[in-house]
């Protein structure tokens, strides 16, 4: 297809050219996923807000202006001197009872009916797959099912609710605990303790090659420190120079972050670190976050075209990054096992966000984490909210989430909110796929390196709680002693006690006599005399 642009007016600030196409228009290239074939369609209706956008061809016309009305609440966000006392004051506008009902819902925009579901629940069954077993298989091999037929409804409970920083570890299946950290500029824990500059710094690099660099170093520390997942790289868009969190941001430019991150959580792939990519998606302000008690988070508006081109573009990269070389054992047909590799994603995990894509929250949206993310970009893997301890409350629920794609709340055991039904068929089917995405990360991760089928999972001692043991056994001596010495010492007491309480009474049963003329009798304490038949000190 050729076109032959011809130049017309000027119209406002622009010149516009119409085309003059010659052979045929190509409607199919971008019509399906290039990656997984999928058909994109249109996913986003629900969030354009239907607002004029500011366009070249009409920029006077086009300018945005306020909607609302000036309040009396002073604006944090540095608005213009528009309050009457010469204060800068927020625009507001009253929400329809409709759309309040939205905000206040739950939700998930999903076309799959909860009652439809009729799942049979299977739970405990003793079939000896542990999780190393499943390393390196496809995600729809059958030995996963019957690797989730032996979890429990208290291993469902666990994962699904109470998985900020770190999941639990399960015997039946060979797990053992998985720790996940922040922060996108170095770990927080489970590394060495190493922190870097901004990734805004990285970003400004433009090397590629260097920011895959920084993800094997992250690997390489995790190795040492025993970390398992990593709460980055995010790559939300500098949409202002002031935001709150862009040290941890690359840039204004979707193409140059997903560059960036895609490398860096590639290379920490290679050493077996499953990455986080956050926030998805248009966690683009840290004002009104929701992440404070009683908020229920921002409302966030944009039409299809920029949310793909802008604010997703990062996060496919990611996605649909190049793959790593995963090695994993092997079983032959003898019964013998032999080290092999295969190709794999780079990215397994992922981390939504607190604001809202119009109404629905980013972390319960069914077309941003289903029909998106794992059916159009074909992503299989472990999603988790943002942190989830202040917002579990009021408005990140699990439910939701579930029903959405999600996986598991970013909340710790005394925040859990939401609690598992054994016999709510529903419950049991979303569960179950929520722990299928988060053990396939897991499994094919540094958690499951060394082992082996039938092997048994003992995990050593670390220098460092060799220390803590010994720190607790001096002051569990120390504890005894001084307890000891209390003791001994009371009883020392209480000894002297009942010997002076004795002396006493032997003393008042001295028979004093009222004869002046007498010498005065000393008792045991000096300081008092009988003197004429009277005590006197």
């Amino acid at each position: 297809m050729v076109y032959t642009l011809q130049q017309c007016d000027i119209v406002g600030l622009v010149d516009v050219y119409t085309p003059d196409i010659t052979g045929e228009v190509d409607h199919e290239t971008y019509a399906t996923d290039l990656k997984t074939g999928t058909e994109v369609t249109n996913q986003f209706g629900f969030a354009d807000s239907g607002c004029a956008y500011l366009s070249r061809q009409d920029w006077i016309g086009t300018f945005p202006t306020h909607d609302g009305e000036v309040s009396d609440t002073v604006s944090t966000w540095g608005n213009e001197i528009n309050g009457s006392d010469g204060v800068p004051c927020v625009y507001t506008k009253a929400i329809s009872e409709e759309d309040l009902a939205k905000l206040q819902g739950f939700d998930s925009l999903s076309p799959v009916e909860s009652a439809s579901l009729t799942d049979t629940p299977v739970y405990g069954q003793k079939n000896g797959v542990l999780l190393c077993d499943v390393r390196g298989l496809d995600y729809d091999d059958p030995l996963w099912d019957k690797l989730l037929d032996q979890l429990t409804p208290e291993n469902y409970q666990a994962l699904v609710s109470a998985s900020g920083y770190g999941t639990i570890p399960i015997e039946r299946i060979g797990k053992s605990t998985a720790i996940d950290q922040d922060a996108a500029t170095g770990l927080t824990s489970g590394g060495t303790g190493v922190s870097y500059c901004g990734v805004i710094v990285l970003a400004q690099t433009w090397n590629v090659p260097m920011a895959e660099a920084y993800g094997e170093i992250i690997g390489n520390q995790v190795l040492i420190g025993g970390c398992s997942g990593w709460y980055a790289p995010a790559m939300n868009i500098h949409r202002t120079p002031f935001s709150g969190r862009n040290n941890e941001y690359y840039s204004e430019d979707g193409f140059l972050s997903g560059s960036a991150a895609a490398a860096t959580s590639r290379g920490a792939a290679s050493k077996g670190l499953y990455t986080f990519i956050k926030h998805f998606v248009l966690n683009d302000q840290e004002n009104h976050r929701g992440d404070r008690y009683g908020q229920m988070s921002i409302a966030t508006w944009a039409n299809e075209q920029s949310i793909r081109e802008i604010y997703l573009l990062p996060f496919q990269m990611c996605v649909q990054n190049e793959p790593i070389t995963l090695n994993y054992l092997k079983e032959q047909s003898d019964g013998a096992y032999v080290n092999t590799s295969r190709e794999f994603p780079a990215v397994t995990a992922l981390m939504t966000s607190f604001n809202r894509l119009g109404y629905t929250w980013a972390g319960g949206c069914y077309p941003l984490l289903t029909e998106v993310l794992r059916n159009e970009w074909g992503f299989n893997g472990f999603v988790i909210t943002d942190n989830a301890n202040t917002a579990s409350s009021t408005f990140m629920n699990d439910a939701q989430m579930l029903e959405a794609g999600g996986d598991a709340a970013l909340t710790t055991t005394g925040y859990v909110t939401w609690k598992f039904d054994e016999k709510d068929p529903a419950a049991y089917h979303y569960s179950r796929i929520a722990a299928h995405n988060m053990l396939y990360a897991m499994a094919n991760s540094k958690l499951t390196n060394g082992q082996m089928p039938g092997s048994e999972i003992v995990i050593p001692i670390t220098l460092a709680e060799k220390i803590v043991l010994a720190i607790n056994a001096v002051c569990t001596v120390l504890i005894i002693l001084l307890t000891f010495n209390i003791f001994w010492g009371f009883r020392k007491w209480k000894k002297q006690m009942i010997s002076k309480v004795e002396m006493s009474e032997e003393w008042f049963s001295f028979r004093v006599t009222t004869d002046a003329s007498q010498p005065s009798l000393s008792c045991w304490d000096d300081s008092y005399v009988a003197q004429g038949g009277q005590l006197i000190s």
